[in-house]
């Protein structure tokens, strides 16, 4: 019993600790649109604003779940055409303040060609 509770207390803080690798982190960057485009990646608890710099507003908004390597978006509102019920999933490595995206799977091509090999840094503010 003792040996159970024990795994499962082990298994509930690396996940905490591996959500929280993203959780309440803000990375900015510029994503290569029609017209590059200076954004921030805010990531919530389990929400992520894509936010435009340049003009001062929310790009889209996304529901996340992150594990170790990989995270999932699903989006809730904003300027793509990504339906709300199709996710896309990333590997994503975070190294010296950097973060890159890898696209896995993502079906939007609203979302997957901009979002596949960018890479952000950390914005401390």
């Amino acid at each position: 019993m003792k040996k159970s509770l024990f795994c499962l207390l082990i298994t509930i803080v690396v996940s905490a600790s591996v959500h929280a690798q993203l959780a309440n982190t803000k990375w900015k960057g510029i994503l290569a649109l029609d017209n590059p485009v200076n954004v921030t990646f805010n990531f919530g608890k389990d929400t992520l604003s894509v936010y435009n710099i340049d003009e001062n507003h929310v790009l889209e908004t996304m529901t996340f779940t992150a594990d170790k390597t990989t995270f999932t978006l699903l989006k809730v509102s904003g300027q793509s055409d990504c339906p709300t019920s199709t996710a896309g999933k990333y590997k994503y490595q975070i190294k010296d303040d950097k973060l890159l995206m890898m696209v896995v799977d993502d079906a939007c091509n609203d979302r997957a060609p901009y979002l596949n090999n960018l890479q952000l840094v950390r914005d401390l503010h």
